[in-house]
């Protein structure tokens, strides 16, 4: 395994684990989350879209 991989895959963990705390602060994750209002005009909200987009790359 090349170093590569093992790089690509503890940076897709590293941004799953940052798109569930996000999401989960936001309210929109989780058992029995209420979506905090307004979410997905927040920081945090446009964050998790740029973490789906690096996501999408890596699996690809």
């Amino acid at each position: 395994m090349s170093n590569t991989s093992v790089d690509e895959e503890s940076e897709f963990e590293k941004l799953v684990k940052e798109k569930v705390s996000l999401a989960t602060k936001l309210g929109i994750m989780g058992q029995g989350a209420v979506p905090r209002k307004d979410y997905d005009q927040t920081k945090e909200y446009r964050r998790i879209s740029e973490i789906d987009v690096r996501l999408w790359e890596l699996v690809k």
